[in-house]
């Protein structure tokens, strides 16, 4: 790249010039170096003191050279540079009108407005999981910290989602409700004690046996044995214990029931539960017999090819004799 021969360059006399090969001016270590600060000579050094040029006021000659930026050659400058003029400040007449800011209309929103526009904003955010179990250490976090429910105390009530209020709201009563009925149920069990073994059920950690033809109290296994009993007859001990109530079936329970519309649903959902189980006589192969208790049996009564044996009723059921098989051939 050519360069000035006539200029020296003022970074590479100090020792720091970091254009190197490609500097346009004179790098000549025998040219004295030009210590004058430039920026004081037009008045605007901000080092002061602290700067390493040497502050010196121009001379009056080398004014027109100093407004160029070069240094002062030893020839006088025999060509001046024509001044510059520029046009002389005038009015616009074709200039909009000027309008303060405070005057200018802008299409204002009512606080209604901007709070609904932060609570839709604050909507579509989650709600802090940490915040919830009381552990949120940051500070500001990007998720929403929720209010605290009165009937739970925890942190799970969006502030700005109305809907998820609502929702929580009777999500959390029902399950209040739930445990207060759970409560009340414990509380009218802890003091029944079986009728045949005469011990308190709930201490023993032991099931009730609900018979759904009487209010006798059992624990599951003494009413299960007694049903059991082949020495007496099956009227016998199909029957209750004490009132001699015939019940169909005995219901496990780890709580005490003995509201008749409580039974009803507890008998209902016990069947439903015992529908859905296979019966001991379908499992592996169809009894020749069948089951014994016909349609009235409470187990499903399922197929080997998956269709339902809707049964007989029991008393239309006999053993079959080696008669009817050698004159039914």
């Amino acid at each position: 790249m050519p360069r000035d021969t006539t200029v020296v360059c003022r970074y590479f006399a100090n020792g720091f010039c970091t254009q190197g090969d490609r500097c346009t001016f004179l790098h000549d270590r025998n040219s004295p170096a030009d210590l004058v600060c430039r920026y004081y000579q037009r008045g605007s050094c901000q080092y002061g003191s602290a700067c390493r040029y040497d502050h010196i006021r121009p001379k009056q000659s080398d004014g027109a050279n100093l407004t160029n930026g070069t240094v002062p050659s030893s020839k006088p400058s025999t060509l001046l540079p024509k001044p510059v003029k520029l046009p002389k400040p005038g009015l616009n007449t074709d200039a909009a009108e000027f309008i303060p800011s405070w005057k200018r209309s802008s299409p204002g929103t009512s606080y209604a407005v901007a709070a609904g526009a932060i609570e839709n904003e604050g909507a579509s955010l989650p709600l802090c999981p940490y915040f919830e179990m009381g552990e949120c250490n940051n500070d500001p976090c990007q998720f929403v910290h929720g209010l605290v429910c009165d009937m739970c105390s925890r942190a799970c009530i969006h502030p700005y989602d109305e809907k998820q209020q609502k929702q929580h709201f009777a999500e959390c009563l029902q399950k209040h409700e739930m445990a207060m009925e759970q409560a009340f149920a414990e509380a009218k069990s802890i003091d029944k004690c079986c009728g045949i073994c005469m011990e308190n059920i709930m201490e023993k950690a032991l099931r009730f046996g609900i018979l759904e033809g009487c209010r006798h109290c059992f624990c599951l296994d003494c009413i299960r044995e007694w049903r059991r009993n082949q020495t007496f007859e099956t009227d016998v001990v199909r029957s209750c214990p004490e009132c001699r109530q015939h019940s169909n079936f005995v219901i496990p329970s780890t709580l005490w029931v003995e509201d008749e519309d409580e039974k009803r649903i507890l008998c209902e959902v016990y069947r439903n539960n015992m529908a859905q189980k296979q019966c001991k006589y379908y499992k592996v192969r169809v009894s020749a017999e069948g089951c014994p208790f016909g349609n009235k049996c409470f187990y499903k009564h399922q197929l080997p090819d998956g269709s339902i044996d809707p049964g007989e009723e029991p008393h239309a059921r006999k053993k079959p004799f080696l008669a009817d098989f050698i004159f039914n051939r």
